[in-house]
């Protein structure tokens, strides 16, 4: 297995060369200074050049300056696909971002929308041996219980750019167009073969496997909003994260990681039925880390680009980029030979990479 450095992944994603992109003034200035001292950037920008967006809610509007108060051009709906021409700062919504997006409708709030980088379509692979893994790499795509979109009651449900999912089988399907056959631990249905990427196992390999795994922890401040990844006492990742709201807290104390699943389909909310707003059943949510008896975990997110402020039902949330170099961080391992499991556990129960959360 290859391992990577951890300064080659950091820069593969972008969190390294950023450290203008916010002032020290917006995170603690011990935990600026500490960064900057560790070569790191004080935190990601909400928008790393990602030339599409997606809007994740709803809807929303796009407007003639970066301010709410500017008039509205258009009001965008929920999947909308934007043509992003550049970021620009604008009024601070949120106290942690100022990024708004350019695009040819107007001025975007950027936490309000999916960064998107664009792919030409993938070339559908047959060879996949007992399963690989693949991930969504246009802004979304639609599944079915056939291989076969034009049957209009076979429909599964929208997946969306990130997400990922382990693919078992190609097929030919009955509209002359190849299908990846996907498989979940407890269902089967089909995603169009050109909409995926099929991820090395390079791409999963364990970072800093000589480091020693008790020398690993994380930090989640839930005031600040901030998570910190150490070995020893030196810092090796920061990223603004979303942890839970109000009546969702993330639950503070000592953790540890128990159980990782490079895909997973979350399903939850207090409401028993699915019409209910506070019901969700998210798939192919990606790079899982589970932290606590009740299923909290560190993960993927693609449902809003919202860092910095609760707004989870108590997980973790961060983009998928940070979550997968976290998946390949933390322990335990997981090894080339585990790729093709659907999750990997410690022998012991402290045996995993310690979580600290506290406010």
């Amino acid at each position: 297995m290859t391992n990577i450095s951890r300064r080659t992944i950091l820069k593969s994603i972008g969190l390294v060369g950023l450290g203008t992109a916010f002032t020290a003034g917006q995170i603690p200035r011990a935990l600026a200074r500490t960064l900057a001292e560790n070569d790191l950037p004080a935190l990601p920008a909400h928008w790393q050049g990602q030339p599409l967006g997606r809007v994740t809610g709803l809807y929303q509007n796009a407007r003639t300056e970066p301010t709410t108060k500017a008039d509205i051009v258009v009001q965008h709906n929920q999947d909308d696909i934007l043509r992003v021409r550049r970021t620009v700062r604008g009024e601070t919504v949120f106290s942690y971002n100022d990024l708004w997006l350019e695009t040819t409708n107007g001025y975007m709030y950027s936490s309000f929308v999916q960064p998107i980088w664009y792919h030409l379509p993938n070339v559908p692979v047959a060879d996949l041996g007992l399963g690989r893994w693949a991930e969504v790499t246009v802004p979304y795509t639609d599944t079915y219980w056939d291989p076969d979109d034009s049957v209009g009651d076979r429909f599964v449900s929208r997946m969306y750019y990130g997400t990922v999912f382990r693919v078992i089988g190609l097929v030919t399907g009955r509209d002359g167009k190849s299908w990846y056959h996907v498989e979940e631990m407890y269902q089967k249905y089909y995603i169009r073969a050109t909409h995926m990427r099929l991820i090395p196992d390079v791409e999963l390999a364990p970072i800093s496997p000589e480091v020693r795994a008790e020398d690993k922890w994380v930090d989640v401040d839930l005031r600040t909003q901030i998570l910190v990844a150490y070995e020893g006492d030196t810092p090796v990742f920061a990223h603004r994260v979303a942890t839970g709201l109000k009546d969702h807290g993330t639950p503070d104390g000592r953790h540890y990681v128990f159980d990782k699943r490079i895909s997973e389909r979350m399903v939850g909310g207090s409401a028993a039925s699915e019409e209910d707003s506070d019901h969700y059943n998210l798939a192919g949510v990606p790079f899982v880390c589970y932290f606590t008896s009740d299923w909290v975990a560190l993960h993927g997110t693609f449902w809003h680009n919202d860092y910095g402020q609760p707004h989870s039902h108590g997980c973790v949330n961060l983009p998928s980029e940070a979550s997968r170099w976290l998946w390949r961080w933390t322990s335990p391992v997981v090894l080339e030979a585990q790729l093709d499991r659907f999750f990997v556990r410690p022998d012991s129960y402290q045996g995993g990479t310690r979580i600290e959360v506290h406010w």
